[in-house]
């Protein structure tokens, strides 16, 4: 039994950014007698590292696939208790005009993937593996059809530390790539993507978060994954239970309250409003376990395992890693004061 949860979320558009930005998870589980925490305020970079390896008791984590999806398939004891999806800006620069507006110009070209070699699961190089996999796809091509160009760097595993959200220099690494011609072609996504794509001398080869196809979307953001260390939940499932509830609640209170919105997620992402509502659109922030999302995740999960970014157990099965049953609980615990409890 714990009595402090501990709760990380990606820079990103989360319903975990809006319940702490409004108090709601204090609120929602103090009265359970559980202390919350922000994992990234933790003092200490080896505590913030379960934000990738899940490795810490009482931990709640909602972000990208990739980290949750290596966990996972390492050993770590987790449970995928949702998931959300919302869309984002996802584009392939260039500084080559020659290639602006065609991914099939990107055949035989060099791509850069970048490598940050003291991260404990790289999930950078597994986004720009997926986003170029995807657009080589459109064109009928695939990425034994170009150059993958490493671009090496090391930093801070986490990025970030007590008192800071947004990520650090995002996309600086691939811009400079581009700039000193070491790759043709980067991918960035977000509220910082658009950011870099609007940088002096850049052009979008091609920008394909609204793609038609969601199968295209996939990438570490598109699902996100809600997971929960295995012991919290079998120990205290009606902590998740009320957890997922607070989400919802988030998730309804931003639906309605936009421009507020925009100003969490501007200080998530470190992206400026203008950004954010360009990168996210009216995201949707609602966890659930749709049938079509889990397709998407397994997808993703195959991709990963194919690459060999995944540990020894890559084939894992998604469904058998799923528990539905705490987002069911927390349903039925949206009572009849819930119209009140959105809007305190």
């Amino acid at each position: 039994m714990t009595n402090q949860l501990w709760i990380t979320r990606c820079p990103v558009p989360t319903a975990s950014s809006v319940a702490f930005d409004r108090g709601l998870l204090e609120r929602d589980l103090g009265p359970l007698g559980v202390a919350v925490a922000s994992l990234q305020d933790a003092p200490d970079e080896a505590t913030r590292d379960a934000h990738f390896h899940h490795g810490l008791d009482g931990l709640v984590r909602e972000g990208g696939n990739v980290p949750a999806l290596w966990a996972r398939s390492t050993g770590t004891a987790t449970r995928l208790v949702a998931l959300t999806w919302i869309d984002e800006y996802q584009a392939i620069l260039t500084t080559d005009p020659a290639l602006a507006g065609d991914p099939a110009r990107l055949a035989g070209r060099r791509l850069g993937i970048p490598r940050y070699l003291d991260a404990v699961v790289d999930f950078q190089a597994a986004m720009a593996l997926r986003g170029f996999d995807a657009v080589l796809g459109l064109a009928g091509a695939g990425l034994s059809d170009v150059e993958l160009v490493d671009l090496p760097a090391t930093r801070s595993r986490t990025g970030w530390g007590p008192g800071e959200r947004a990520p650090r220099g995002a996309w600086e690494l691939e811009l400079r790539a581009l700039r000193d011609g070491v790759a043709d072609a980067v991918y960035v996504k977000g509220a910082p993507g658009v950011a870099a794509a609007r940088a002096a001398g850049v052009h979008e080869v091609v920008e394909f978060g609204s793609h038609p196809d969601p199968a295209v979307r996939v990438n570490n953001g598109t699902p996100r994954t809600i997971t929960v260390a295995a012991a919290l939940l079998d120990e205290q499932p009606q902590v998740v239970a009320r957890y997922l509830a607070t989400l919802l609640d988030a998730a309804d209170w931003a639906g309605v309250n936009g421009e507020e919105v925009a100003r969490v997620f501007s200080s998530e992402t470190g992206g400026d409003r203008d950004a954010v509502r360009r990168a996210y659109g009216d995201a949707r922030l609602h966890p659930d376990l749709r049938e079509d999302w889990l397709d998407a995740l397994d997808l993703e999960r195959a991709f990963l395992r194919d690459q060999g970014l995944l540990g020894p157990d890559g084939g894992f099965d998604v469904r058998a890693w799923v528990d539905p049953a705490p987002l069911a609980a927390a349903r039925t615990l949206r009572s009849a004061t819930h119209e009140d409890r959105i809007h305190a």
